[in-house]
């Protein structure tokens, strides 16, 4: 059988490495420069496409309109788009750094890498020494594998600023990557010291724990969860640990939670509540429903479709395990576990002419 898995979708948490998407470049901690507010206008969130538009036929010389339409389109993943208002927005003003990282984003997002450091390194030749500016610049070196140059760039910022959490967060992540699990574990201590509030560096620190099956991993996601109540991911690896450690009312807790509250379109959470039903309760039953569910909410599930074989088997269903185990066989041809199940079901039972 295979045990809770941990997700392996956008919005899911990987354990320890790293995924190449743009996830690790936004939300990490850093606050965004102080802006001047003699252009302030309403907020993404306030501001239809269609109003901002009048706004910029009113106005075409206001670049800040062009940004916030920008970061609508960004969250639309319109990124072409956003691409090209934020470019418009620099053309007006150059000297805003916020404009240069925003720029440097959807060029990522647009896959264009050198592009994005190109236009960090032109901020930093206008306004050298903006810690902000250079921490985008590492997080792109970072996206990239380029280890060694964003040490270069965070050792620099260092040099002008020793307290910022978002540069030890950085230095985690790498020490995550170069598999410096002390040095992963103390910068992302450092980070939340220097930055209470600092979600990303909790779930980080949470996940090393829990990697050592040590209980601080309660601490770090609980802690996570209180800056965020509604985390999927916070209350997933909450769970998992809970799970792994036989908490299994607490385990419960938090994937009915997610379900209830948060999201119940994601299958993992099923998928673990089935795991719980089948492995520690051996309610075979119960397990097929919650793997089920799973299976409803991702057809491609092919651990999903596994274990519920193998709960029919342990169930004594053998014609519906043989089904699973197949179906299990044609999302991965090559997983070990439902050839051995449907070895298993071949010596207890040899299959007839009919079913050959």
């Amino acid at each position: 059988m295979l045990k809770a898995n941990y997700p392996t979708s956008p919005g899911r948490a990987l354990l320890l490495v790293i995924t190449l998407t743009f996830l690790i470049l936004t939300g990490c901690g850093q606050k965004e420069a102080q802006k001047d507010n003699s252009n302030a206008v309403p907020t993404p969130d306030s501001t239809s496409i269609s109003t901002l538009n009048q706004m910029i036929r009113e106005n075409p010389t206001n670049s800040e309109l062009f940004s916030r339409r920008a970061k609508i389109y960004a969250s639309r993943k319109n990124y072409a788009q956003a691409l090209n208002d934020q470019t418009i927005a620099l053309s007006l003003d150059s000297a805003k750094p916020e404009y240069y990282i925003n720029q440097a984003e959807y060029f990522i997002m647009e896959g264009q890498p050198n592009s994005a450091k190109k236009a960090l390194n032109a901020c930093l030749t206008r306004m050298p020494g903006n810690t902000d500016v250079m921490l985008k610049l590492a997080e792109i070196h970072l996206y990239l594998q380029e280890y060694g140059l964003a040490k270069i760039v965070l050792k620099d910022v260092a040099t002008l600023d020793n307290n910022l959490a978002q540069m030890f967060f950085l230095q985690g992540l790498i020490s995550l990557e170069t598999v410096d699990t002390a040095g992963a574990i103390r910068n992302f201590q450092m980070a939340i010291d220097k930055e209470p509030d600092f979600y990303a560096a909790y779930i980080q620190a949470g996940k090393l724990f829990l990697a050592k099956h040590d209980d601080l991993a309660i601490h770090y996601f609980q802690s996570a969860i209180d800056l965020e109540p509604v985390s999927y991911e916070a209350r997933y690896l909450l769970g998992l640990y809970y799970q792994d450690h036989g908490y299994l009312d607490e385990a419960h807790q938090q994937y009915e939670f997610i379900i209830q509250t948060i999201d119940s379109t994601q299958a993992p959470p099923y998928f673990n509540r089935g795991y719980i039903e089948m492995v520690y309760k051996g309610d075979y039953e119960k397990a097929i429903e919650w793997f089920s569910l799973a299976i409803e909410r991702d057809p491609l599930y092919t651990e999903a479709w596994y274990n519920r074989g193998f709960s029919h088997e342990l169930n004594g269903d053998l014609r519906k395990a043989r089904e699973d185990y197949q179906q299990a066989m044609e999302l991965s041809p090559n997983f070990p576990l439902a050839i051995k199940g449907l070895n298993r079901i071949d010596d207890k039972k040899p299959l007839t002419s009919d079913q050959l």
